[in-house]
Parts: C-alpha cells; structure tokens; sequence
C-alpha cells in the first residue's frame, strides 16, 4: 500500500515532505501506517493521531465472532442486520454515532486538504462512512461501499476513485 501511496503522490505531483497526515490511534492502524508511511516517504512521526477515526465500536460484541455473540446475545445479530444503521450493540456504537464524529473529522480534514494533501489511516468501517459522507450518498449506500484491505481511496472533488 505504501508503493502504491508513492506512486499515486508522484502521479499527482505531490512531494511526501508536503502531505499532511492524520491517523486512528488504535494499534493496527498506527503499525499500518508506519510501513506504508516508510515505504512512501511520508513523515509518520509527525502524523495526528485523531481518536475520530478510530474504528466503529461493537462494545461488548468486539473480539468475538459471530457464533459467539449469537450464544450469549441470541437474536441480536438478526436484530442488527434489519437495522444497521441505528442498531446499538451493547456499550458499543452504532453508525448514527459514528457518522457524527467521522464527520467532524471529515470538516477538518477537507479544510486541511485546501492547502496540502491529506493522507488519513483509517478502519474500514470508519473509511466507508467517511468516503460516504464525503460523496453526500445516502445510508443504504454507504452500508454498501467495500472495506478492502488491498486498496485505498483518493477523495477529492466531490469524488472516489479507487487505488488498488
């Protein structure tokens, strides 16, 4: 992902030294965003870690896998899947919460992204929403947009365009 970050930045124009970047603080990001930083010549060390884009929480569902939440919260994953949207896991979030905080980060990100370039190291939760937003789509379709691992986004324009 680093390569292609660097050849995406040099298609562009973009030197590494002039791009701002923003990241999750949570463990997996940051270790991603290490690598991939280093591999595209960004400054990671100077990066800003915002707690908004941490990943959605499913509080007490996260680490477990379906078959688990299901025998110790029966009906609850059925119940999730007919509200997405609004459904609230236990102690955790849903995507009308997250929407708001993805939101205010997106404000700050796309104010950053008039003067420099934004590179953002996020989850794939958390990107779809804020690629939703960025697009105005609506929440059906924001429940559809991908989270690749093998892939990243470029924004801009009112658009997204697909890195893989």
């Amino acid at each position: 992902m680093g390569e292609g970050l660097a050849r995406e930045l040099a298609r562009l124009g973009c030197g590494p030294d002039g791009i701002v970047v923003r990241s999750s603080p949570l463990g997996r990001v940051r270790e991603t965003l290490v690598i991939a930083a280093q591999a595209a010549g960004l400054a990671h060390e100077t990066a800003h870690f915002d707690p908004r884009l941490r990943e959605m929480s499913w509080g007490d569902w996260d680490g477990l896998n379906g078959q688990e939440i299901e025998a110790r919260w029966p009906g609850e994953m059925a119940a999730r899947r007919l509200a997405k949207w609004h459904y609230l896991p236990p102690n955790g979030e849903n995507y009308v919460m997250a929407v708001e905080r993805a939101q205010a980060a997106l404000d700050d990100i796309v104010a950053l992204a008039a003067d420099k370039p934004v590179a953002v190291f996020a989850h794939g939760g958390i990107g779809r929403v804020l690629r939703g937003l960025f697009v105005r789509a609506p929440q059906a379709d924001i429940m559809e947009m991908d989270q690749p691992q093998d892939a990243f986004f470029r924004l801009h324009g009112g658009a997204i365009e697909r890195i893989s």
